[in-house]
């Protein structure tokens, strides 16, 4: 017999609480090789959105230009509440607009990672 995991009913409260104080309404839209995917409808759903600054910096927090590897604090990540939207699949190079903010602004995913038990997390790049 299975033995249920003593904190998910903890966890789920958690998750709810910060979804009802984070979460806000962006639309989904699926791709295909860079174009809509015409099988696919749009889907608005409720997710927590955060977005960097916007400046590109180096890994020792500088703007020095010789560096090879640069950190993009215009990044994005949004996440999803798996429980409260089962069935839903995400690839790289969809898109999400998040159409409360002002100006709607779109970004494409770039990297999926639907490995945790609760959230599905996104990165994000903005268009």
């Amino acid at each position: 017999m299975p033995i249920a995991a003593r904190y998910h009913d903890s966890r789920d409260r958690v998750l709810a609480a910060v979804d009802k104080a984070f979460a806000e309404p962006v639309r989904l839209s699926f791709f295909k090789k860079d174009l809509p995917d015409p099988l696919k409808q749009p889907v608005d759903i409720e997710a927590v959105l955060r977005v960097g600054g916007g400046d590109e910096t180096n890994l020792a927090g500088g703007y020095a230009q010789t560096w090879r590897t640069q950190l993009a604090a215009g990044k994005a990540e949004l996440h999803i509440n798996a429980a409260r939207n089962l069935g839903l699949v995400i690839k790289v190079g969809d898109r999400v607009q998040a159409i409360s903010r002002p100006g709607e602004p779109w970004f494409k995913v770039e990297r999926v990672d639907d490995r945790g038990e609760n959230r599905l997390v996104l990165e994000l790049s903005e268009l």
